[in-house]
C-alpha cells in the first residue's frame, strides 16, 4: 500500500513544473499543534493577509498559503492562517478522539495542502530591529524543529516610478537583488510601516506584493483589516537555536528528496527509497 502511495506522489511531484517552487516535491507535514500554550505579547492595530503563489486570488483552494502580517506596537508576527485554522481544529479533534496519537491537520485549504513547505511551517517575529523565525519542521523531524534570530534583513530598494493599486491602495515599484535573487515590490505610502510579506521590509510604506523576477515566489496583498488582534507567542522552549544557512541547506534537502532523508524504505527491497526533483528556494544566499 505505501509503496504504491509513495510512486504515485512521485509521479504527481514530476508533472509540476519549476515555475511553482513552494510544495514542488511531496513532504510529509508535521503533527498538527495542540495543547500548546502560548502568551499574548503585543496587540495588533493593522492585520493583512497576503496570498503566496495563488493562481486566482479570488479562490483560496488556489493558495499555495494564506498569511497574516499582524503588526503591533512593538512587535510584529507573520504566519501561516491556514495552518494555524488547521492546527484549531486538530486540537478540537483531538479532544473528540482523545486515543489518536498522531494528531493530523484538519481541514486543509490551498494547493497540496497536506504536504509540507518552510514558507507555511514558520512564523517569524520583528522587534527592535531583529528577527526571529522559528520552523517547525515535517514529520520524522520533530526533533530537529529550529529557530534563529537575526537583524531584520536590509534589502537595497531602488524606487521606480511605476504604480499599481492593490487592494484600494496606490503603490509604487520597488526593485531590489536580495539574497541571490532579483525582486520586485509594490508598496502603499499611504499606510506608513516599514515591513511586508515574509521577511521583506525596508521601504517608505507597507509592501503589498513582492515577487522575484522568475516568478517562482509571489506574495500578493488580499486583504487589510484594522481592529484589535492578539499577537501570540507559543511556546518555542524545545526549538533548538540554528544557524540560517545550516537550516536553509536542510529545508532544501527536504523538499529535493524527502523520501531519502526520512530513510523511507521500499516495503519488498528494503532499500532507501528516493523521490528527488530539483528545487528554488527563495534564498539563495
Amino acid at each position: 500500500m505505501w509503496k504504491s502511495f509513495l510512486l504515485l506522489f512521485s509521479f504527481i511531484c514530476y508533472m509540476y513544473s519549476l515555475s511553482a517552487q513552494p510544495k514542488n516535491n511531496f513532504v510529509a507535514p508535521a503533527p498538527a499543534r495542540i495543547h500548546t500554550s502560548y502568551s499574548v505579547i503585543d496587540r495588533a492595530d493593522w492585520r493583512i493577509a497576503y496570498a503566496l503563489n495563488a493562481d486566482d486570488l479570488q479562490d483560496l483552494s488556489t493558495y499555495i498559503d494564506l498569511q497574516y502580517l499582524e503588526i503591533g506596537k512593538q512587535i510584529s508576527k507573520y504566519y501561516s492562517a491556514f495552518l494555524s485554522r488547521s492546527d484549531s481544529l486538530a486540537e478540537v479533534y483531538v479532544k473528540e478522539h482523545p486515543n489518536i496519537k498522531h494528531p493530523m491537520g484538519q481541514g486543509e485549504i490551498g494547493k497540496n495542502a497536506t504536504w509540507w513547505s518552510e514558507y507555511q511551517y514558520t512564523e517569524i517575529f520583528r522587534s527592535a530591529g531583529e528577527m526571529t523565525l522559528y520552523c517547525r519542521m515535517p514529520w520524522f523531524f520533530e526533533k530537529q524543529n529550529c529557530y534563529y534570530t537575526e537583524p531584520c534583513p536590509q534589502q537595497n530598494w531602488t524606487l521606480q516610478a511605476d504604480t499599481l493599486t492593490i487592494c484600494g491602495q496606490l503603490c509604487q515599484k520597488a526593485v531590489c537583488t536580495f539574497r541571490g535573487r532579483d525582486f520586485e515590490a509594490w508598496f502603499a505610502p499611504g499606510i506608513p510601516f516599514n515591513e511586508g510579506p515574509w521577511t521583506f521590509g525596508g521601504l517608505p510604506g507597507l509592501i503589498l506584493k513582492v515577487c522575484d523576477k522568475n516568478n517562482l515566489y509571489t506574495f500578493e496583498c488580499v486583504g487589510i483589516e484594522r481592529g484589535d488582534f492578539p499577537i501570540k507567542k507559543y511556546d518555542y522552549s524545545k526549538f533548538k537555536p540554528i544557524k540560517r544557512e545550516k537550516i536553509l541547506k536542510l529545508q532544501r534537502g527536504l523538499n529535493e528528496d524527502y523520501l531519502k532523508h526520512a530513510q523511507w524504505r521500499d516495503e519488498n527491497t528494503m532499500e532507501i527509497m528516493s523521490n528527488f526533483k530539483p528545487y528554488e528556494p527563495l534564498e539563495l544566499e
